[in-house]
């Protein structure tokens, strides 16, 4: 895969979330963290070092940037489903066929979710089957909330029953898992900022003995032991990290 494909992709990516961003952007911001990150790990330690330090960087930014933008992108999609089953119940117990409280939902719907919602209207417009089309939006976005509301759909035009009141059900229950995620998130937030607290507190030691004593570091580092205790505490720290925020992790 080449790198415009994948800076492609990576906008794509941000701009659902919300982000405008864009691929230029993103890759500038990327590439400066790289060439920050090499610059201050020279001028301290003056070693090779730097070398590998600039690309890690850019990794790291990479895939942390765009883990940030899918989760606000779940989150979007999430904050949007129980509007959008009310709207379709509401619609539904008003009269509308489903058609038209689809193309009736997508006009009123927020993106990201609505820019899907609309597609799909404008697919019912040209003809398309409504199970067909509920199908291939499902496909589009993996959401576990939007696959269980096409299925409630689909169950209900196959066997019967009142629809819109399924629907108003499901946004009841939509609304009040997405409060209990709220209220869960808010729970968790200080064992989410003790993980940042984890990550920062070496750095900032590092900081305050070399500012006392200008070239420590770089005479720590400067054999072999002092590099292999370095990679031995950088993973032990990363391991610290990935355990306190599977601990503080909130479920969709």
């Amino acid at each position: 895969m080449s790198a415009t494909t994948m800076l492609s992709q990576a906008a794509v990516r941000l701009g659902r979330s919300g982000w405008s961003l864009g691929r230029d952007g993103f890759a500038g911001l990327v590439v400066a963290a790289g060439v920050v990150t090499a610059a201050v790990v020279w001028v301290v330690l003056r070693s090779p070092i730097a070398l590998l330090a600039g690309p890690l960087a850019c990794v790291v930014t990479w895939r942390s940037v765009l883990a940030a933008a899918d989760r606000r992108h779940a989150r979007r999609v999430a904050d949007a489903m129980p509007g959008v089953a009310l709207m379709l119940g509401s619609a539904v117990a008003a009269g509308l066929s489903l058609r038209q409280a689809i193309v009736r939902s997508a006009r009123d719907t927020p993106d990201p979710l609505g820019t899907q919602l609309r597609m799909v209207a404008a697919e019912l417009e040209l003809g398309g089957r409504v199970d067909d089309a509920l199908g291939r939006l499902a496909e589009r976005m993996p959401d576990p909330d939007l696959a269980l509301l096409v299925t409630a759909i689909l169950v209900q035009r196959r066997t019967g029953g009142d629809l819109a009141r399924a629907l108003r059900d499901m946004s009841a229950r939509l609304e009040d898992r997405r409060r209990l995620a709220r209220e869960v998130r808010g729970a968790t937030a200080q064992a989410r900022a003790t993980a940042w607290m984890v990550a920062c507190l070496p750095l900032l030691g590092a900081a305050l003995a070399e500012a006392a004593s200008p070239g420590l570091l770089a005479r720590s580092l400067g054999s072999g032991l002092g590099v292999g205790i370095l990679v031995v505490s950088v993973g032990l720290q990363g391991t610290g990290i990935i355990i306190i925020r599977r601990i503080a992790a909130v479920p969709a």
